[in-house]
């Protein structure tokens, strides 16, 4: 599984990830094509890129995601991680992220995520 980690999550996640085998870029590593451009752009060019997208935007992308659905397009789906167990001014945050999304990306199911949204759960281990 690919992810895309939006403008609001730092890139130590992204590093982290990587170092630990996972194919996971983030929006604000230089240079990006994902930095600073409109939600539906990032959307769009996830999808071009085959990666779903972590972010704690629910507004924007649970509305792409449904925009999506009704015209029957497919899409590499989208990844909540909510407040509170990934609250971005906690200084653990980075750490929950990495073992969360290290759980979730080790599962190597993607089907959970394909053409839909699912909501990040924490990882304790």
């Amino acid at each position: 599984m690919r992810f895309l980690l939006n403008e609001m999550w730092t890139s130590e996640i992204a590093r982290q990830l990587r170092r630990r085998g996972l194919d996971v870029i983030a929006a604000t590593e230089r240079p990006h094509r994902y930095r600073g451009v409109p939600d539906d752009v990032v959307f769009a060019r996830a999808q071009e890129d085959e990666r779903a997208i972590v972010t704690d935007n629910v507004q924007d992308y649970a509305h792409l995601v449904a925009e999506a659905a009704g015209r029957g397009e497919t899409h590499y789906g989208v990844v909540f991680a909510l407040r509170p167990s990934f609250d971005r001014a906690r200084p653990r945050v980075v750490g929950d992220m990495v073992r969360a999304l290290a759980a979730f990306g080790e599962l190597g199911d993607s089907s959970k995520v394909v053409a839909g949204a699912v909501f990040l759960q924490r990882s304790d281990a």
